[in-house]
């Protein structure tokens, strides 16, 4: 034991000397090298994380990075380390930290944090160019690469500050395209042909080129259309269909041409729907033109697939979300990312063999021996490895790609390589191929989940800054959504032609009502979410456990992976994202609560699925007296989610007892139904989630935003005893 105790107060004091403080400085600054990389890395693929946990991390090391790194210089400013390659460091470490600006940003509230980081850094900036002024040495490949490293961080600071200034200032363009699109389809009405969404003839949405307009301020509506008509005629106004038109012209084959058309078309669409955000109705809402675009031009068969009208609006919204979460949209020229990526490439080839290597290396007399050597080498090395990597993302990005295409359209030139300047690595006409978000959404059980009772040691730990959990809330990982789920929805928004209902078009189709029209008018949203979940569920269980090996077919999986995945979705909405539902949040909640508390109440003692399929039946049969001869359940009003739903899954299985056709049944109810769930006014959540790794809410509610669904029909219930209609055709 007193030979431990000496050792550790032998290390302490040797830690105390300036050669611990040394061996410290190396540590932190290979730290946090390393922890900064991470982030520029994790930067490029921000938009695909749903991980909670991971982007806490990735913002707390953020946040932590510069303290780390105002340590680091403090220890050189501090300490007797004034030479040349301790001021290399800290210079390599402020450029990486500037690449690493805009990184880990998953919220609005985080874009206001990001600017006090972002004083802090110029702040940092003007205190390693004091120690520049003061270094010693006669390194010239150091010093070369510290006025490298340095004049490349100013650079990158003051585009970032170029655009926080341009976020804080109003978005003329917005108003330009919502006065455009409000003349826009008048102007088209007139047209010998009718629009033909296929080619885009008569859809004259911008493309680009709208602030070279202006808003109109006018006194009349014949005024505003013809000056809001003759401004788009701009030789620098490019509109979607001159932009299909030309694509038309090249030589790609039709699937390279395709993927071109939605590309473009999404960011085309990106436009239109900024103007939700600013308050803006769009001008198109419930025209047959906007539909048709929807059900004729984005849901089709073509080279690409059925699965261009996700495709779409995926690319649209990952440009929604650089608009608001990154603003990277300040291009350099191709010529210009590259004589960066190759100058600082060759500067560190430069420092670390002839800075380290050569004669005007001159090695501390204290520390670790060539231990200063290998820790520059290494953070030159990763200075330029992420210079680099980011030089090539740049050529990927999707700004660049519709930058190009507009340019190309705007001065009639083709596609091709000895005439494109700016693409001219490019040889295919596709856009990027950059995943946008995880193609997965997430899934919650009530069944499964009511008896969690959170611990919250994280909220008690943070004195309640993380927001609890609330009882039968426990997050499970998030499930890919199969292609087959995603069509299944298209299909049904096809067939139904964007009249939206809430399950009852599918009950009439099968025969289902009046019998269960009373499951499709209850309180509140959230009570028919929940109610046909848990009946879902209890579908699910009751056919593993009944079905014989070898009866189920393709059609029948289908059908049930279609309704469990979108059931356990929009339970996992009301449970964690109930801003997404058309009831009110603080209802949402209530509501949830009230059915976890109720399965606790019900379900006390059961312990297996089948335990619990038995209590329901139970349940059922004791309100029997409360149905009446044609179906309907009188109590429905008073009765609990689990009472509904223990009806309900009776009067299901005696009308509908073929499985396959039940699995049918709710397959096209919760495709429906879900659809019915998705407009909605509040932007704001749609936003944030977007930063959060994205929701298939949100794709769904841009979709149906360009088809000028932004309401769904009224639903009128039961109430003071009086029946109630169901307003769907």
């Amino acid at each position: 034991m007193e030979v431990s105790r000496a050792a550790i107060r032998g290390i302490r004091e040797s830690l105390s000397t300036v050669q611990g403080s040394l061996l410290r400085l190396e540590v932190v600054v290979l730290l946090s090298a390393l922890i900064l990389a991470v982030l520029v890395l994790y930067g490029s693929a921000n938009r695909r994380s749903s991980d909670k946990l991971l982007r806490g991390a990735m913002w707390m090391a953020y946040s932590m990075s510069y303290v780390v790194v105002s340590y680091a210089v403090g220890i050189i400013q501090d300490g007797p380390f004034r030479g040349e390659a301790f001021v290399l460091w800290a210079a390599a470490l402020l450029l990486i930290q500037a690449s690493a600006y805009s990184a880990p940003v998953h919220s609005r509230r985080d874009v206001d944090q990001r600017k006090k980081l972002l004083l802090q850094h110029v702040l940092q900036t003007g205190l390693v160019l004091w120690l520049i002024a003061n270094a010693t040495g006669r390194n010239a490949s150091y010093r070369a690469a510290i006025w490298a490293f340095w004049a490349l961080n100013v650079l990158k600071t003051a585009a970032k500050i170029a655009e926080m200034i341009e976020t804080s200032r109003p978005d003329m363009s917005v108003k330009v395209v919502a006065d455009y699109m409000a003349v826009e389809e008048d102007s088209t009405s007139g047209d010998d042909q009718p629009p033909d969404p296929a080619t885009m003839r008569g859809y004259r949405y911008i493309f680009h080129g709208e602030e070279v307009m202006e808003p109109v301020v006018h006194d009349g509506v014949r005024h505003a259309r013809d000056n809001m008509l003759s401004q788009s005629t701009d030789m620098s106004v490019v509109t979607i269909d001159q932009v299909y038109r030309w694509i038309d012209e090249q030589p790609y084959s039709d699937f390279e041409k395709d993927r071109a058309r939605d590309f473009c078309l999404a960011f085309a669409l990106f436009k239109l729907l900024k103007r939700r955000f600013y308050g803006y109705v769009p001008a198109e809402a419930g025209s047959d033109k906007a539909r048709d675009l929807v059900l004729i031009g984005l849901i089709h068969a073509g080279a690409t697939g059925p699965d261009a009208a996700f495709r779409v609006v995926e690319a649209e919204l990952a440009f929604l979300y650089d608009f608001f979460y990154t603003r990277n949209i300040v291009l350099l020229g191709a010529r210009t990312y590259i004589c960066v990526a190759v100058a600082v490439a060759g500067l560190t080839m430069w420092t670390a063999f002839f800075g380290t290597l050569g004669p005007g290396y001159h090695r501390p007399h204290l520390g670790v021996r060539d231990l200063d050597r290998a820790v520059t080498v290494l953070v030159v090395v990763i200075t330029a490895g992420l210079e680099v990597f980011q030089a090539v993302a740049g050529f990927s990005s999707n700004w660049r790609y519709v930058k190009t295409v507009y340019r190309c359209v705007r001065d009639g030139r083709p596609w091709s390589k000895r005439r494109r300047s700016h693409l001219w690595w490019k040889e295919s006409i596709t856009p990027p191929t950059t995943r946008y978000w995880e193609e997965k959404a997430g899934q919650y059980v009530l069944l499964k989940r009511f008896r969690h009772r959170p611990w919250n040691l994280l909220s008690w730990l943070t004195l309640y800054l993380v927001e609890p959990r609330r009882q039968g809330q426990k997050r499970g990982r998030r499930k890919p959504l199969p292609p087959e789920v995603r069509r299944a929805v298209l299909l049904s928004l096809k067939h139904s032609h964007c009249q939206l209902s809430n399950g009852v078009r599918a009950l009439r189709k099968h025969h289902l009502l009046p019998r269960l029209a009373w499951a499709c008018r209850l309180p509140r949203l959230t009570d028919q979410i929940l109610a046909w979940h848990v009946v879902t569920t209890a579908c699910e269980w009751y056919y593993d456990g009944g079905r014989p090996a070898g009866r189920a077919t393709a059609g029948d999986e289908h059908h049930r992976l279609t309704a469990t995945m979108l059931s356990n979705y929009c339970a996992y909405l009301v449970a964690f994202v109930p801003e997404m539902l058309p009831d009110p949040s603080n209802n949402a909640e209530q509501i949830f609560d009230s059915a976890v508390q109720q399965a606790g109440d019900h379900f006390d003692g059961c312990t297996t699925a089948s335990d619990i399929l038995h209590r329901l039946e139970q349940i059922e049969a004791a309100e029997l007296p409360c149905v009446q001869e044609g179906g309907t359940y009188e109590s429905a009003g008073s009765a609990t989610v689990i009472e509904r739903a223990a009806v309900l899954w009776g009067q299901l299985k005696w009308a509908v007892p073929s499985d396959a056709r039940r699995w049918e049944v709710l397959a096209e109810f919760w495709t429906e139904f879900l659809l019915f769930l998705a407009p909605s006014d509040n932007v704001d959540i749609h936003a944030e989630m977007l930063g959060a790794g994205g929701e298939f809410m949100t794709q769904l509610w841009a979709l149906l935003s360009h088809a000028g669904v932004l309401e769904r029909p009224p639903v009128m219930h039961r109430q003071d005893g009086l029946s109630g209609m169901l307003d769907f055709p």
